[in-house]
């Protein structure tokens, strides 16, 4: 099975805290056009909450960073 990793890293490239290493499952299926739609829709759905919630936590830990300088 074909997994797509992914890694938040900041403008450095450093790690972003919380889950900065996300793996996903590609079912692949038998490779035809609509497995693959299919697959990379259910990725879509499964990986973009995920890291819309990393982000906006890092963007959260940010600002509470720069308010208690």
């Amino acid at each position: 099975m074909t997994m797509v990793e992914i890694t938040l890293r900041d403008d450095h490239g450093n790690l972003i805290e919380s889950q900065a290493r996300r793996i996903y499952p590609l079912d692949l299926g038998d490779e035809s056009f609509n497995a693959i739609e299919t697959a990379v829709g259910t990725l879509k759905n499964s990986a973009l909450p995920d890291l819309k919630a990393d982000l906006l936590k890092n963007a959260q830990n940010t600002f509470i960073k720069k308010t208690d300088n």
